[in-house]
């Protein structure tokens, strides 16, 4: 039998402040922040800004996106 060969594929996204990332159906988002989270095994937290709404957003990955009313909030655990 052959062995199968699986490659590690790269983030199609770079999750870096002031980098233009989509997440799911909504695009345009700018990372305005990164709030890590060492030591916790939970996922770092993304403070997320659309540009042409005006809106903040916070991104957990796999928990998901939630719209917030101030970058403080988006910050916010």
């Amino acid at each position: 039998m052959a062995s199968t060969r699986y490659e590690v594929r790269k983030p199609k996204q770079s999750w870096n402040v002031g980098d233009a990332v989509s997440v799911g159906f909504v695009k345009g988002l700018e990372v305005v922040a990164k709030v890590a989270t060492p030591g916790d095994y939970r996922p770092d937290l993304y403070a997320l800004w659309q540009p042409s709404t005006g809106r903040f957003y916070s991104f957990v990955p796999h928990n998901g996106l939630t719209r917030c009313s101030s970058l403080q909030e988006a910050m916010a655990w």
